[in-house]
């Protein structure tokens, strides 16, 4: 990856000079010292993959498109391949990779079609994706037509996966993936008209303080959206998992749409709804050949999977609508 590549963010109005300059630093350290020991072989993997092949491409399908089959040469096509398998596992998807399909775990159509109906008029706005993954969503709202989308999350075999995808384009769409920390975002980049934050706030040991956190990024009378795992109660209250939640390690709140609410109004929010509940399906989130191992159902107990193995409630994700102020 090259500092190139964010040539025209740096270029635009959406930073000052003081923003400029520290992602510039920041960047610079990330690619110099990266902080996963696969990352130059991913790197040599984007690398051999093609480059400014074709002009079409379409954000508004199920299956994210870039290019055609016709785009690609045929005698070349088992080494893209394994190029893009060598940048498994995918979570998040899917996309049609120039007739090529990739079957991620995460079939995130099924939770866009249920937050799409919710945006509204998207033409000319700024969005900030925390926690993007792969760019998935990203690339969603660029389709929905947002004028600009800047994703972040520090996971760097998803920045590999989009730029694999961006790269195949001969024009790049108004998109950028920074590969940091949501805390490391200077805290003066406050102009986002929304702010997308999916599966992120039971990964933190400090839900509040990340509210807050979102509510700073955005501008006035600008739209938060969260998605976020919840407790299908009506009651006012919170689990705090003691060791793992289906399998993972770092939750470490799940609390009930009314408790959620309460924190989005204590971090300033207002107008704040809880838009849908969905209990995460088998369908939805499974292993594929594009990401092998272990998935939803093996975190689900067998003989009841409305519990997780732990015998917590299994998987349910709540989305949210919050409003800044003016």
């Amino acid at each position: 990856m090259k500092l190139e590549h964010y040539s025209d963010l740096l270029d635009t109005d959406l930073t000052a000079t003081a923003w400029q300059s520290e992602l510039t630093e920041q960047l610079e350290a990330v690619f110099a010292h990266p902080s996963h020991g696969y990352f130059n072989k991913w790197l040599a993997a984007v690398d051999s993959l093609p480059k400014a092949i074709s002009a079409d491409f379409d954000f508004t399908k199920d299956a994210a498109q870039v290019g055609h089959s016709d785009d690609l040469d045929p005698e070349q096509l088992a080494d893209i391949l394994n190029a893009l398998k060598t940048l498994s596992p995918w979570r998040k998807g899917p996309f049609n990779y120039c007739g090529i399909a990739i079957d991620s775990e995460w079939q995130c159509q099924q939770k866009w079609s249920r937050f799409e109906k919710h945006l509204g008029d998207m033409h000319g706005k700024r969005v900030l994706d925390v926690g993007c993954g792969n760019g998935y969503y990203m690339l969603r709202m660029l389709g929905a037509g947002a004028e600009q989308v800047i994703g972040v999350d520090p996971g760097l075999v998803f920045l590999a996966q989009f730029q694999a995808i961006i790269q195949t384009l001969k024009q790049r769409p108004n998109t950028h993936l920074l590969p940091l920390p949501f805390e490391q975002l200077p805290a003066g980049l406050n102009n986002f008209d929304h702010v997308l934050s999916f599966g992120v706030l039971y990964h933190r040991r400090q839900p509040q303080e990340h509210l807050s956190q979102l509510h700073d990024r955005l501008q006035a009378g600008g739209t938060l959206y969260l998605e976020t795992l919840i407790l299908e109660t009506e009651e006012h209250c919170e689990l705090v998992p003691e060791d793992r939640y289906a399998g993972m390690r770092n939750v470490w709140s799940i609390a009930s749409p009314s408790f959620i609410q309460h924190q989005l109004q204590s971090a300033g929010f207002e107008d704040v709804e809880c838009l849908d509940q969905t209990t995460t399906s088998l369908d939805e989130q499974r292993a594929s050949a594009w990401m092998t191992s272990y998935s939803l159902e093996n975190f689900l107990d067998p003989n009841d999977h409305s519990k997780t193995i732990e015998g917590h409630p299994a998987p349910v994700r709540g989305l949210f609508r919050a409003v800044k102020a003016n």
